[in-house]
């Protein structure tokens, strides 16, 4: 390998990972997912464990992002139509959240259709965003 090819790879590795971010990711939530499924110690959930799902929200954002308030907005689509849009506080740089969608609420919802996470300033200009491949807003046509 020539030393152009070399630095035109390294340049492409370098440059191809992003430092900052927000993710999103979905997690079925049963029996299998209790801990003492896995150490088999005694635990009265497992006559009826939870059921559901569970997005985990993951963030990091450079320092000078804490300059000003941040809101993470998380946004769902359930499978019923349904819409719910959450906001929590992002007073750290980097953070984890989790929204679990468990047992009533997971059967009247049929749980998540689709879903985008959004670190906002409090003017709404967009800092980080992550969209799940199916994400659109979904149109209401009212009936009246």
């Amino acid at each position: 390998m020539s030393l152009r090819q070399y630095l035109i790879l390294s340049l492409l590795l370098l440059c191809g990972c992003e430092k900052y971010y927000v993710s999103v990711k979905r997690e079925y939530v049963d029996q299998s997912k209790l801990a003492s499924t896995f150490v088999g110690s005694p635990d009265p959930r497992q006559k009826n464990p939870p059921k559901g799902q569970e997005l985990i929200i993951e963030w990091r954002l450079p320092q000078d992002a804490l300059d000003q308030k941040l809101t993470l907005v998380l946004s769902v689509i359930y499978k019923n139509h349904s819409e719910e849009t959450l906001c929590y506080p992002v007073d750290r740089r980097r953070g984890v959240i989790t929204y679990a969608l468990l047992d009533e609420a997971y059967r009247k919802t049929e749980g998540f259709l689709t879903y985008k996470a959004e670190i906002k300033t409090l003017d709404g200009m967009i800092v980080k965003e992550w969209k799940q491949q199916l994400w659109v807003d979904l149109i209401v046509i009212d009936e009246d």
